[in-house]
């Protein structure tokens, strides 16, 4: 080794050094930092860096304080009655025997997914059917799952790209009462991204992710059928016919469904045919609106890559905001449901079609906008409070000014007392 290669080992070996202490720093201020500003540091550390070896640690403490934040939230009072929430706690605190258990998720739960009612009954029957601790393992567990998929996905930054998923508001609130949907997009999306080099193994994955969501199983089935063609690049005239035969077959799909509806009586069936109504609702445009513009900013990247992960989010991520765009006619009150798994993808492919834009000013200037709409959006959400999270709170301050050892407090306070919410509307 030269004299130049040592000093460059050295200055790097400073860097390295500098990074683990701002990194132990930061993890010491969540105890004490308000946790917006917490998340603002955390942010600015994922954005500077790419890759250490205290992002599990501090993924840790956001899933923890996410996870304690949603879980304490005054249950069944939102939007009108469309808190679902209400009726898995119904079913939860009925689970007892495992020969009702699918009875019970049925009845109260209105859905006959096996391995969400088993996870649950599992659950209830280690805590002794607690509520608060069932929340937060459900919204904990997800969240752990969000980032092997941001790990498992080669990307510039996993922490970046888990840190814009969790915080994007709309996914936010998403966890607020669609634990079963969030829970099984990540093993879908796994299942589909492991089936280009494991074939078996990745349809074994997604049909665990199916067991817990069925119906977002069915709309991602697509892309785990056609697994093998997604790491390759398309060009503009197979593009177009892939689209009008996409239409196509989603036309024949409504007409197909509602055909077998008209003949066979099932609950599933019932229920697809309650959301597939031609009532064109435009009121989740804006987050479609978003990532059809975050797919046209990857397009340039995809001309150019030959890299199979970038071809292969591109494929899906295209796929899902055309099904999303069709939606938008068919059951755009319900696009939320089928925008979950965006969500996951946007992150990582924007993160690495910035590689092929130029100058680098303009794409981390858009970034840096990206990440203070997300935080803007999130502290917006907590400042109106409009789910009363820490409801029980002995102290009552606004959960805008809590700290690290405030969600700590508040964890142990619930898990030994316990949530209560409201079934009024599930109960009518």
């Amino acid at each position: 080794m030269n004299a130049d290669d040592s000093l460059g080992f050295a200055e790097q070996q400073q860097v390295n050094t500098k990074l683990l202490i701002t990194g132990c720093l930061l993890l010491a201020g969540w105890l004490f930092l308000p946790f917006l500003a917490w998340v603002a540091g955390v942010f600015i550390y994922a954005f500077a860096v790419q890759k250490t070896k205290l992002d599990s640690a501090i993924v840790f403490f956001v899933v923890f304080s996410l996870s304690v934040l949603i879980a304490s939230r005054h249950i069944g009072y939102l939007w009108g009655g469309a808190d679902d929430m209400p009726s898995y706690l119904m079913a939860y605190e009925r689970y007892s025997s495992f020969s009702s258990m699918l009875p019970t998720s049925l009845l109260y739960a209105k859905h006959a997914d096996f391995l969400f009612a088993l996870y649950s009954w599992v659950v209830a029957s280690l805590t002794n059917n607690h509520s608060f601790l069932y929340y937060f393992i459900t919204l904990a567990v997800t969240y752990l799952l969000i980032w092997k998929f941001c790990k498992l996905v080669d990307n510039p930054s996993p922490l970046l790209c888990f840190l814009m998923i969790v915080f994007f508001y709309k996914f936010f609130q998403s966890q607020w009462h669609l634990i079963r949907a969030c829970m099984a997009v990540p093993i879908l999306l796994y299942g589909i991204w492991y089936s280009q080099t494991n074939k078996k193994h990745g349809i074994a994955i997604f049909f665990l992710g199916s067991l817990m969501h069925f119906s977002t199983s069915f709309l991602l089935l697509p892309l785990l059928i056609f697994s093998k063609h997604l790491n390759r690049r398309w060009n503009i005239e197979q593009l177009i016919l892939l689209i009008l035969g996409f239409v196509f077959a989603a036309i024949f799909g409504v007409l197909a469904i509602k055909g077998v509806g008209s003949v066979i009586n099932h609950y599933m069936i019932n229920k697809i045919l309650t959301r597939l109504v031609f009532e064109p609702s435009f009121s989740k445009l804006p987050s479609l609106l978003f990532f059809i513009f975050v797919t046209i900013i990857a397009l340039p990247g995809y001309i150019k890559t030959t890299s199979p992960t970038y071809i292969r989010l591109f494929n899906m991520m295209s796929f899902l905001t055309l099904l999303s765009f069709i939606a938008l006619f068919f059951i755009g009150d319900e696009l939320h449901r089928i925008l979950l798994p965006l969500y996951l993808l946007y992150a990582p492919l924007m993160l690495l079609a910035f590689q092929y834009i130029t100058p680098k000013l303009i794409t981390g200037s858009f970034l840096f906008l990206v990440i203070a709409f997300h935080m803007a959006a999130f502290s917006y959400v907590l400042l109106i409070n409009e789910s009363n999270f820490f409801y029980q709170d002995e102290i009552h301050r606004h959960p805008i000014e809590n700290k690290g050892l405030d969600y700590f407090l508040t964890f142990k306070h619930y898990s030994e007392t316990d949530i209560t919410y409201y079934d009024g509307y599930r109960n009518k």
